[in-house]
C-alpha cells in the first residue's frame, strides 16, 4: 500500500510544484485568462512567422536534418522533427523579433510566451487537445509569473530565464500528462 500523500506544509517547494501542476485543470481557468492566452499564442506565432525568412533562422532550419531526429511534431513554416528540436526551432523563430509579451513584477520582467512553443509542441506529441494546450500554458504562465514575483532572479544578477526554466518545464510536463512522482 503507497502511502498518503504528505500535507502541503511538508512537501517541498518542488513537490509543491508538481502537485500544483498535476491538479490544475481546463475548468479552473478563467475565461478572460483564456482570452489572453490565445491572443498571446497568436502573437506568438505571428512573431514566429515574420521571421522565417531571417538569414539566422533559414540558417537553424537547414541544420534540422543534420541534428537529426523522427519527424513528430510540426516546424512553423512547415516540416517536422523531435519535440525537442521542434520546440528549439520554432521558439527561435517567435524570440527573433523580440515582440514579446511582457510580465513587470516589483523586481523582475519576464516574457511568458517564450513557454508557447515547447508547450505546443509537447502538446502535439502527446495528441493532446486545443483545452489541454491552453492548460497547459496557463500552468507555465502562472509558475513563470508567481515565481517573478515572489523570487526576482535580476537583484541576484541572474536573468528572468530561471522562473522561465521552472516554468517551461512545468507546462510541458502538464501537455505531456506527467504524474508527480
Amino acid at each position: 500500500m503507497s502511502s498518503p500523500t504528505p500535507p502541503q506544509e511538508k512537501m517541498t517547494l518542488a513537490e509543491q510544484l508538481a502537485a500544483y501542476v498535476v491538479r490544475s485543470h481546463y475548468d479552473e481557468i478563467s475565461s478572460a485568462a483564456i482570452q489572453q492566452l490565445k491572443i498571446h499564442t497568436l502573437d506568438a506565432i505571428g512573431c514566429a512567422l515574420g521571421a522565417i525568412d531571417a538569414t539566422p533562422l533559414r540558417a537553424l532550419h537547414a541544420q534540422l536534418d543534420e541534428f537529426g531526429g523522427k519527424p513528430l511534431t510540426s516546424l512553423i513554416g512547415g516540416g517536422k522533427t523531435s519535440p525537442i528540436l521542434t520546440a528549439f526551432y520554432n521558439s527561435a523563430l517567435e524570440r527573433y523579433l523580440d515582440f514579446m509579451d511582457s510580465f513587470i513584477a516589483k523586481h523582475e520582467t519576464c516574457h511568458p510566451a517564450d513557454n508557447v512553443m515547447s508547450v505546443l509542441a509537447a502538446t502535439e506529441y502527446a495528441g493532446k487537445t486545443g483545452k489541454d494546450f491552453l492548460t497547459a500554458l496557463a500552468v507555465a504562465y502562472q509558475v513563470q509569473c508567481r515565481l517573478s514575483e515572489v523570487a526576482p532572479a535580476r537583484p541576484e544578477d541572474f536573468d528572468h530565464t530561471v522562473q522561465g526554466a521552472y516554468a517551461v518545464a512545468a507546462g510541458v510536463a502538464k501537455a505531456l500528462g506527467l504524474d508527480q512522482v
